[in-house]
């Protein structure tokens, strides 16, 4: 599956002045280094073919906001509110997505790369052509998703939750789901789920079956 990439300008040499993202609600052919943005509370922030190397937006209140061709690498954007916001082409890379809140988020060409994302909360929302690999996503939410076009590369999925959203086409085979949450055995969340032979085991163990030897 191919993942159109972020369309960003040559980077500059000099970086752009943070305060730009504090005064003003659209951002443009931007490229932040080192910044710190945790104190940013801003709401429908607009941020276009942009950068942000080694920023920190921990904690930051960015809900509903809109980021068209963004690359985020090595930033820490943990606990930090992005509940209702729009991705289009936009890279997680090496980031640190601890407890932060992307519900209701509506993503298409997505890719979150080598990211810390314990408890990560993307509960009811819509990915269209999107890639998760590599991240450490336990205890994270995907409760009420829609997936399209959708993949898990390498993940560890343990004790995350897929309460009502369907599982079907999509493969979890190399990735790690001890303990993941569905509703019950039968329930349409795991209807053409694809696994590995080795996870059957484990999926009917969290599921209450007993295999017999």
């Amino acid at each position: 599956m191919e993942i159109a990439a972020p369309q960003l300008p040559p980077e500059p040499v000099q970086p752009s002045d943070p305060a730009l993202l504090f005064r003003s609600g659209e951002v443009d052919d931007a490229a932040f280094r080192a910044a710190d943005f945790s104190g940013l509370c801003c709401e429908h922030l607009s941020i276009r073919s942009s950068r942000f190397s080694g920023c920190s937006l921990a904690g930051a209140q960015l809900s509903h906001v809109q980021c068209s061709d963004v690359l985020f690498r090595n930033c820490d954007l943990s606990n930090a509110d992005f509940s209702g916001c729009s991705l289009h082409r936009v890279r997680f890379v090496d980031c640190r997505l601890s407890g932060a809140n992307f519900a209701e988020t509506t993503a298409r060409h997505l890719t979150v790369e080598r990211c810390k994302g314990e408890y990560l909360n993307l509960s009811f929302s819509r990915f269209r052509a999107a890639r998760f690999a590599a991240s450490r996503l336990n205890g994270a939410s995907f409760s009420d998703c829609r997936f399209e076009q959708t993949e898990f590369t390498s993940c560890d999925l343990s004790q995350s939750e897929f309460f009502g959203t369907r599982l079907c086409g999509l493969s979890l085979a190399d990735s790690e789901i001890h303990g993941l949450r569905v509703r019950e055995i039968g329930s349409f969340e795991l209807k053409g789920l694809k696994i590995s032979a080795l996870q059957v085991v484990e999926l009917a163990r969290l599921l209450g079956v007993e295999i017999e030897p």
